[in-house]
């Protein structure tokens, strides 16, 4: 979603919070790598991207002194995934309106204060090549670790981002993963990306927006060996007769996540677990019943492409499951709507066991921001959207 989408004029305020607060303090390194400017990085939302062609290789980072924090997942069992639409990674000098402003290292402050750093990061609404290189870079300070990725369009064609087109006018699909854990099987152009669709006419076709494209990469868990499909995807919005076209978007999701030979590798064998993170600018539920989309995607209700969705699957063990989900809500417009998935799913039909299920709230990001720093917290929210983490389980 772009902002123009958001209810209110004003950023989103941080909750209150106790004025006693453990604070961790951090190194040196950290400190001046992660300090008061660091939350004022200039965006690259209009740069160009480096000359050459498209996907020609992942964006690598190199590590570097670790922090103290979330550790590195050694389990062979399970990869720690998260999903994201970062809305162009917004910092706080990014107005007018004042609703285009946002703290996107809170998201990471968050991460850091969790148990395992993230193995697979799912990231929708990047700018381009630069801004990817931005975020690896700050990941790999953030978490003392390398990460590299792939983009659906290194340089995407500018189109229209709403009232804050000045920041978000460039929009392109994202797959991160952690490298001491994974390496890069296969993610190649054109072959590693698609585009979803809206309805024109009465008829679903091809959306023209770059923000559309979703990307794939076939991967390699040196700790499990075995191989993993993860994959990105943004749907269009209602406004864009996306939402007529959630059907079609969900089966082509699932078709992409075998075909191109991501289903298989010679060196590594049938692919072992898949996994996809999105934003599908669509609800789950209307008028007190499931969409059809969702029913068909949500192995859990039966659906045919049998995905276990990370949040249905934590709520339905939760004594209210309804309110569970309702509480786990991803984006704000008219009404809270929860928009934003990981999905997974083994080959054969089988669904993964998925644990360790959030949903970090904008307050969740301001709070670890002021436990691990002592520089003061901005007022705003990490995106317009609420992130989802899970462990998925092979």
């Amino acid at each position: 979603m772009t902002r123009s989408s958001r209810t209110g004029g004003a950023p989103r305020r941080r909750a209150e919070h106790p004025a006693a607060r453990r604070r961790t303090r951090l190194t040196p390194a950290l400190t001046a790598a992660l300090g008061a400017g660091a939350l004022a990085l200039p965006l690259l939302a209009g740069a160009p991207a480096a000359a050459g062609p498209v996907q020609t290789g992942p964006v690598q980072a190199g590590p570097v002194p670790a922090a103290e924090e979330a550790r590195p997942n050694d389990d062979p069992g399970l990869l720690q995934v998260y999903d994201a639409n970062v809305e162009n990674l917004p910092t706080t000098d990014e107005r007018p309106p004042e609703q285009c402003a946002g703290d996107w290292h809170d998201l990471m402050y968050y991460m850091r204060t969790q148990e395992l750093k993230p193995d697979v990061y799912l990231v929708q609404q990047l700018s381009d090549r630069a801004q990817l290189d931005l975020l690896l870079d700050r990941m790999r300070t953030h978490f003392g670790e390398g990460y590299a990725g792939v983009l659906a369009e290194d340089d995407p064609k500018p189109k229209t981002g709403g009232e804050c087109d000045a920041f978000k006018k460039r929009q392109t699909n994202a797959v991160i993963w952690r490298t001491d854990r994974l390496e890069l099987v296969k993610s190649a152009s054109p072959a590693n990306r698609w585009q979803a669709q809206n309805e024109v006419g009465g008829v679903c076709v091809n959306n023209d927006q770059p923000r559309t494209k979703g990307v794939k990469a076939l991967l390699h868990d040196k700790v499990a060996d075995r191989t993993v499909t993860a994959a990105s995807f943004h749907w269009p919005t209602m406004g864009h007769g996306g939402d007529a076209c959630a059907d079609s978007n969900t089966g082509e999701l699932s078709n992409e996540l075998t075909e191109d030979g991501y289903d298989s590798d010679p060196a590594h064998g049938a692919t072992d677990l898949y996994v996809a993170g999105g934003d599908t600018n669509a609800h789950d539920r209307r008028d007190g019943a499931w969409r059809t989309w969702y029913e068909a995607a949500n192995g859990d209700l039966g659906g045919k492409y049998g995905f276990r969705d990370a949040v249905y699957a934590h709520c339905a063990a939760q004594a209210d499951p309804a309110g569970c989900r309702a509480g786990r809500w991803t984006l704000e417009t008219s009404a809270l709507r929860r928009v934003d998935y990981v999905l997974a799913r083994k080959p054969g039909g089988a669904l993964p066991r998925i644990s360790g299920t959030v949903v970090p709230t904008f307050a969740d990001g301001d709070r670890a921001d002021e436990e691990l720093t002592d520089d003061g917290d901005s007022p705003l929210g990490y995106s317009d959207h609420r992130a989802v983490g899970a462990r998925v389980h092979y």
